[in-house]
């Protein structure tokens, strides 16, 4: 038969990378083999061909915040990316906590975004019932455990009875763990007149107490799936390992710019301001290394952009990334050793598992036809004019990464070829 798309190079199957063709037809994945057939064909010899990227942690800032983001440019910066499918966080100025805030993103979501993009739904402190309202329209649910725009940090002691109510919806939970008492501790304690001194105004202590805490909660929770965000520690991943050997569905994410910068980056570069903020340089390569070995589950963007002016003038806490998913995961594959197959698991296959999304996540017949094709040949310096998000800069401005993302195909279409995105 002949396929609408045939794409050739080292295709990424849980056995490894293998030289082989993939077959599509009507946006789903027909067959994996040689000598295909194609009304069109991506030739990508020499380059990887992954299931297309799903990162469950961005925050695409519509609507309320349309100058820093909106759900096109957010996209526009996810192909760029090699993302496929994003997963939207509730702290919105109008957070997500209702059925009609997220009916409202929906729609917008669907008149403006160039991939998939699902929804989590923020628990209320003052009424922590009403995530159930919620259950039928989000792939899972966010709760802060310290202050944030559009959520109050969520009281300790109401922790084991949220854990049960989203567990009877069946959808996973994603936990913010920082302390916020040791937060406004150590916050009043610092002298803030160095660069990196954000680090020691919430320290490691305000996130390791968070998990340990989270962690005690979810002890009577068997069924509860839950997943710390941005662990920035090693300690959280020796934590959440420890959790999961006692039974706990409990994993970990590691945002692009903890395992990429340690915090004497932020002595050149005071924009690398995050919640949580960056750590030192041991606490970076045990989240490498949770990488490598799975430990770590799943590698996100946190995507949080801010508008230039508004990082230098007000200092606010976030950085964008999802232009830069496939410069930092060329840079894991090519120069830190995490082999291709993880860099599926942790970007494609795991995510997928994790919010129930069926039909993705992997390159096997009868799945939806999204791919990310990474040449580990192509180095590029990341440029600012070349960024899509609305942010319009990049952490990772001038910086060499060993490869990128050249072509990206979204339900069989192909979005991005070498460079040449949808605008």
């Amino acid at each position: 038969m002949e396929h609408d798309l045939v794409l050739e190079g080292r295709v990424v199957v849980p056995d490894g990378p293998q030289d082989a063709e993939v077959g599509v037809t009507d946006g789903v994945i027909g067959e994996i083999g040689h000598g295909l057939k194609g009304s069109r064909r991506i030739r990508a010899q020499g380059c990887l061909i992954f299931p297309g990227f799903i990162d469950i942690h961005v925050h695409l800032r519509e609507p309320g915040w349309e100058r820093k983001e909106d759900f096109r440019t957010g996209t526009m910066a996810a192909i760029h990316g090699g993302v496929t499918t994003l997963a939207d966080m509730p702290n919105n100025p109008t957070p997500t906590t209702t059925a009609e805030a997220l009916a409202q993103k929906a729609r917008l979501a669907d008149a403006k975004a160039l991939v998939g993009v699902v929804f989590y739904g923020g628990i209320a402190a003052a009424d922590p019932g009403s995530l159930v309202k919620l259950s039928r329209g989000v792939a899972g649910y966010k709760l802060y455990m310290s202050e944030t725009t559009g959520a109050k940090a969520f009281p300790a002691d109401e922790l084991p009875r949220v854990f049960s109510l989203v567990a009877g919806t069946g959808k996973p939970l994603s936990i913010h763990c920082e302390d916020q008492a040791v937060i406004d501790e150590a916050s009043h304690a610092t002298d803030m007149s160095e660069p990196d001194a954000y680090c020691d105004a919430r320290p490691s202590r305000s996130e390791a107490e968070a998990v340990a805490n989270a962690i005690r909660a979810l002890g009577g929770e068997r069924d509860l799936r839950a997943n710390v965000c941005h662990a920035s520690l090693g300690e959280t991943v020796s934590l959440v390992e420890e959790a999961r050997k006692d039974g706990l569905h409990l994993s970990c994410e590691a945002a692009l710019h903890h395992a990429y910068f340690s915090r004497r980056a932020m002595l050149d570069n005071p924009l690398l301001r995050t919640n949580p903020p960056l750590r030192g340089e041991e606490d970076r390569e045990a989240l490498v290394q949770g990488l490598r070995s799975g430990k770590v589950t799943f590698l996100v963007t946190d995507h949080a952009p801010h508008l230039l002016e508004e990082k230098e003038e007000r200092g606010l806490a976030g950085v964008p990334g999802l232009d830069d998913y496939s410069h930092v995961a060329a840079w894991l594959m090519k120069s830190q050793g995490v082999h291709p197959t993880t860099v599926a698991n942790v970007a494609s296959s795991n995510p997928a598992k994790y919010l129930r999304l069926d039909d993705r996540g992997e390159i096997a017949p009868g799945k939806r036809a999204d791919f990310t094709v990474i040449d580990l040949h192509a180095a590029e310096i990341v440029k600012g004019d070349d960024v899509r998000s609305r942010a319009g800069w990049s952490p990772y401005e001038g910086r060499e990464f060993p490869g990128r993302a050249r072509w990206v195909v979204y339900g069989g279409e192909i979005l991005m070829d070498d460079f040449e995105s949808v605008r």
